[in-house]
């Protein structure tokens, strides 16, 4: 089951950060907060800032270093790998008290090779999204895909005018662009349309008006983009991004994407060097009539090209009109009202244009290798909405009955675990490595979900969280595993294998980590996974 991963960076969200130090993160919408906020309510394991530090996952191996070998003799492998399972925990006395639950399954005979403290219940961070993930593919399937989709009250075709108003619909569409928007405007004016009367209404009944995730306002007053509102039609994950561009002579171009009337640069005084380490400050005060103000301060180093910093943008419903109004102008269709409504498209409604999005098998690989927060977050609410028993707008508790309706076929009793929302943010799991393994080798063994879960995950010194990770070890290309970093979490999940005959399915979390001991509890799982691979080998 080797399939090939997609690797893409990104960059972290951020009040100010050093650019060099930013180029070795992934461009993950749910990393660490980083902007000085208020520190949230801690969790169970989940430490007293449970935001912060996930923007780490993708540091470099913490492990001993030195390549490990397994016995010749397989039948003495298995307690090999238990004995050297057990040694690495005892090799790590400065995690002192943290939790740790480890569980080794053999997915070739069902046989559990290992496990320490596993039926504990624990933080899962970003790992929760591996119930998202195998909950939405077995419920909607890999080739799900969202559908976004204009209508008008009246087109006539001759004239092209539209009596009365043009509505955008959304479906929830978690990787929704404005290049999306734009060959929407496209077809719009390909089908004929130049006026419209009324106004451009914006259709958001797919989901219900609660844009903000379950725990996420344990980080009330954070305006990083990991927590842009979710809903029904959000742009561009729900963000604008600040650009800083070095520029020769000594200038830099700040610029902003998409542009909008919500978010405007008040002042901006970056200057871009030959010397020194790029600094690049982001400040963000309330201005009038609700709109956002940005100063945009330092100084960026002209090696290091640019920098980008996401925030998250209040009124994804305005952002989506105000681009697809714009758009639309270019192309010479008037809307005589410039104001927007959210309107529930009328069952008359003429369809005027659609677009899909990219299957929910590619849209997972998005959310699992970059470990992206807004992705997880609507897929959970999608689910919400497809599993709906009556109609209507979906809400996060749909959305977490679906995640256990699929988990409770799986033997997982609903009451014995607990996940709150679909990525992990903040304290919102209680779950036992023995149940996160459970859904790993059900995942596995079921057809429709494991090729694509697996293709979904990181890939050990390849890409996404885990592409600095195992390079110069046999793990590297052998390991396929989500990672997951709170404050005090630490979390690695996934398999292993070197042929496709024998593979194993792991779970490796640490939570209560002491203060400063996030490497050490990183170079545990380091280890643990080189004895795995120790042991599959030939």
């Amino acid at each position: 089951m080797l399939l090939a991963g997609v690797l893409a960076l990104a960059t972290a969200s951020v009040t100010s950060i050093d650019v060099a130090d930013a180029r070795k993160q992934p461009k993950s919408a749910g990393k660490g907060s980083g902007s000085g906020a208020a520190a949230p309510v801690a969790a169970p394991g989940a430490g007293s800032n449970a935001a912060a530090g996930s923007a780490d996952d993708d540091e470099e191996s913490g492990g001993s270093g030195t390549h490990t070998t397994a016995p010749g003799d397989k039948k003495a492998r298995p307690a090999w790998l238990r004995d050297r399972l057990a040694a690495a925990i005892a090799s790590k006395p400065t995690l002192g008290r943290a939790k740790i639950g480890v569980a080794v399954l053999d997915l070739a005979t069902g046989e559990e090779v290992y496990n320490h403290d596993a039926d504990a219940g624990l933080n899962l961070a970003s790992n929760t999204k591996l119930l998202t993930a195998a909950a939405a593919l077995a419920t909607l399937g890999g080739g799900f895909r969202w559908r976004t989709a204009v209508y008008a009250d009246k087109l006539d075709d001759a004239t092209g005018i539209v009596e009365g108003d043009l509505y955008i619909r959304g479906r929830g569409d978690p990787l929704l662009s404005v290049n999306d928007l734009r060959s929407l405007a496209d077809d719009i004016a390909a089908r004929g349309v130049r006026t419209v009367t009324g106004k451009l209404s914006v259709d958001t009944s797919y989901f219900d008006g609660v844009t903000e995730p379950p725990h996420y306002d344990e980080q009330n007053g954070e305006h990083a983009g990991f927590r842009a509102p979710v809903a029904s039609l959000g742009v561009a994950r729900g963000t604008v991004t600040v650009v800083v561009t070095a520029e020769p002579g000594g200038t830099a171009r700040v610029t902003l994407e998409p542009e909008t009337e919500q978010v405007h640069l008040r002042k901006v005084s970056v200057t871009t060097v030959t010397t020194g380490r790029s600094r690049v400050k982001v400040d963000q005060v309330a201005g009038a009539k609700g709109r956002t103000e940005l100063d945009v301060s330092g100084q960026i180093r002209a090696v290091d090209g640019s920098f980008e910093q996401r925030r998250r943008l209040d009124d994804p419903a305005r952002t989506a009109a105000e681009i697809l109004r714009r758009e639309l102008a270019t192309r010479g269709v008037k809307i005589a009202d410039r104001s927007y409504r959210v309107a529930v498209v009328p069952p008359a409604a003429k369809l005027v244009a659609t677009h899909d999005s990219a299957p929910l098998a590619l849209v997972i690989r998005e959310m699992n290798k970059l470990s992206d927060n807004y992705v997880a977050e609507t897929v959970l609410k999608t689910l919400g909405a497809e599993t709906r028993a009556s109609p209507g707008p979906a809400s996060w508790a749909d959305g977490t009955a679906a995640v256990r309706a699929y988990l409770g076929t799986l033997g997982i009793a609903a009451g014995s675990y607990r996940a709150d929302n679909g990525s992990g943010l903040f304290g919102a799991s209680d779950v036992s490595a023995h149940q996160l393994l459970k859904i790993l080798a059900a995942a596995y063994h079921d057809y429709r979900i494991g090729p694509d879960l697996l293709a979904s995950l990181p890939v050990a010194g390849v890409d996404g969280t885990l592409a600095k990770r195992w390079h110069d070890h046999p793990a590297r290309g052998r390991v396929r595993a989500k990672t997951g970093t709170l404050d005090k979490v630490i979390a690695l999940a996934g398999y292993a294998g070197v042929d496709g005959a024998h593979q194993l399915a792991f779970v490796i979390i640490s939570n209560d980590i002491p203060g400063g001991q996030r490497p050490a509890a990183r170079a545990l799982a380091d280890d643990m996974v080189d004895a795995l691979v120790a042991y599959l080998a030939p």
